[in-house]
């Protein structure tokens, strides 16, 4: 049962709602991926209204229905059809981020916290097309845990960034994807547990793929410290032959700018990638 909704320029949750037993939950709403910052503001939410009592949140109900008359302890009888005393409200809080994805680190943060006991959870949704027609669907009944592996990313990574073919061979023979000092290493942070990551030689095409494992490392590079970033590859495969930019773009329609370090690709252009490879 929706009591509140947010008013423009206030630090309010975007809906506060209650259950059958009285139980606040509170949604904070994004349009755009999930990101660690989103569940700091539920939770600073629940810092504010967690503690709210049956008065406190009548008065929210009432600026909800726009009238000092309304009557949450009536209506929600009327909603449920049942009857609870003032003080079985909000004698628990429900936090639920409602995004468009999760980031990994989200993710591990959600899942910490309801180890810890905190009742936090999201829900996930996905914008598509069918025939022209627009959908959203919703994914409520999963685990957390388990949005990762819905929100894989797909890469391709320059391994030639300083002409240097010594990089290059490390990454081959290491299983690994790599950039170098300040300005570019920092695109190795980008990675999430499962993300396909393909290895492109200048002027050759890609050489080799692998999945994310998640666990970023720092070593020395040309004699400073920590100058490389490189995270290890799964499943790695090194193809017997480079698929060339010309090759990438037949097989998936598009055209890339292979003079960044690292860009993006969609999953179908990817998983197209590695059906010609295999």
């Amino acid at each position: 049962m929706t009591i509140f909704t947010e008013r423009s320029r206030q630090e309010e949750p975007d809906i506060m709602a209650l259950d059958q037993y009285g139980d606040l939950y509170i949604f904070e709403l994004k349009r755009w991926s999930g990101k660690q910052e989103n569940l700091l503001q539920v939770l600073r939410y629940g810092q504010l209204f967690g503690r709210s009592n049956y008065d406190d949140l009548n008065g929210f109900y009432q600026k909800f229905q726009k009238s000092s008359q309304a009557n949450l302890l009536e209506d929600f009888k009327c909603y449920f059809a049942k009857e609870i005393s003032e003080e079985m409200f909000n004698r628990k809080q429900h936090f639920l981020i409602l995004t468009n994805g999760l980031d990994q680190a989200t993710v591990e943060s959600i899942v910490y916290w309801k180890k810890c006991g905190l009742n936090i959870d999201a829900i996930i949704y996905w914008i598509f097309e069918i025939h022209g027609e627009p959908y959203i669907e919703f994914q409520t009944y999963s685990k957390t845990e388990d949005y990762l592996e819905y929100e894989n990313n797909c890469y391709v990574l320059n391994t030639n960034l300083r002409k240097s073919e010594k990089y290059t061979k490390e990454m081959l023979e290491e299983r690994k994807a790599a950039a170098y000092y300040p300005g570019w290493r920092e695109k190795i942070q980008k990675f999430q547990k499962g993300d396909i990551v393909f290895l492109y030689k200048s002027g050759t095409g890609i050489i080799a793929y692998g999945y994310a494992s998640g666990t970023l490392n720092k070593k020395t590079c040309d004699g400073y410290p920590e100058y490389e970033y490189n995270m290890p590859l799964d499943n790695f495969v090194e193809l017997k032959e480079p698929i060339s930019a010309s090759r990438m773009k037949e097989i998936t329609g598009y055209g890339f700018n292979f003079r960044q370090t690292l860009f993006s690709i969609s999953e179908e252009a990817a998983n197209k990638i590695i059906e010609v490879a295999k």
